[in-house]
């Protein structure tokens, strides 16, 4: 007996469901799979073998809808605490951030704080380069001491806080001599400035303040550029608008007076640069004597 086209194709339809249904878990098999899977990262957390935990806790993390709050809750934070033993840095600080922000009170929301911003200290890279991430432990370290005062991390807090800082200290030092050694005595002198008021405890003084004073006895030179640059431009444009030469006459006699400003401001960048270097030789000579 033959079959009709019609008859194939609802045959091979039925069969076809008959089939997906057949390899379809059950609800109670995806619970029965989320738990499995939980118990198994747990238990390999507290043997130690973190990335075992990590890829179980991952597969319990897909189903999630199966396991209770209080479950999920540990379950996020063993995942984070094992991707960062793993020294996986980068995904430990997105578990650890989506575990401080959804479980703000929760009893190791204080450790959470502390392997994130330890996470944050190990993906830094050196002084030389970029320092957000550096930045962001500080600023996360400091966010601790205000949330959590009598913390039993806080000494470890306060550890992390120093190496962040002198990080960043030496970071804005490299900076400084760059632009020292280029010539760039202005900025140079700024950075100095800026490191002994901000970090006076990471530093060496004596060589910081000798710097800063000998970048501020050269910014007169550094000054003279920038003012031959302005004083270039504005002779230009006054030579373009007494010719007639400029299409907007307000517009242009107001951009020469801005030209004048920087002018001025150099001059007396200049000037104040020296009298603070003046000062502070002073402070120099009575502090560590005439070297």
């Amino acid at each position: 007996m033959g079959f009709s086209k019609r008859g194939l194709l609802l045959l091979a339809g039925g069969l076809s469901i008959f089939l997906a249904s057949c390899g379809k878990p059950t609800e109670a098999e995806k619970a029965k799979e989320a738990q499995t899977a939980y118990a198994k990262g747990i238990e390999l957390y507290r043997k130690g073998d973190y990335e075992g935990a990590a890829a179980y806790l991952r597969k319990a993390e897909a189903g999630m809808a199966y396991l209770s709050p209080e479950q999920i809750r540990e379950l996020k934070y063993k995942l984070a605490l094992s991707l960062y033993r793993e020294g996986k840095y980068e995904d430990a600080i997105l578990e650890l951030e989506d575990y401080i922000y959804y479980y703000p009170t929760a009893p190791n929301v204080e450790e959470a704080y502390l392997y994130l911003i330890k996470a944050y200290l190990k993906i830094s890279p050196d002084a030389w380069r970029d320092q957000t991430y550096t930045e962001k432990a500080l600023k996360l370290a400091q966010e601790f001491l205000q949330k959590f005062p009598n913390s039993k991390y806080l000494p470890q807090v306060e550890e992390l806080i120093d190496e962040a800082k002198r990080k960043l200290a030496k970071h804005q030092y490299l900076i400084a001599k760059f632009y020292e050694d280029y010539g760039y005595y202005y900025p140079a002198a700024v950075r100095f400035e800026y490191l002994l008021l901000t970090y006076p405890n990471y530093i060496n003084t004596r060589d910081v303040l000798f710097h800063y004073i000998k970048n501020l006895f050269l910014v007169p030179k550094y000054a003279q550029k920038k003012v031959s640059y302005w004083r270039e431009k504005y002779g230009e444009l006054q030579r373009r608008i007494e010719n007639k030469e400029v299409l907007d006459p307000k517009a242009a006699k107001k951009r020469l007076e801005f030209y004048k400003e920087q002018i001025q401001r150099w001059e007396r960048i200049s000037e104040e640069s020296v009298k603070k270097a003046e000062e502070n030789l002073k402070i120099y000579k009575e502090r560590f004597g005439e070297d």
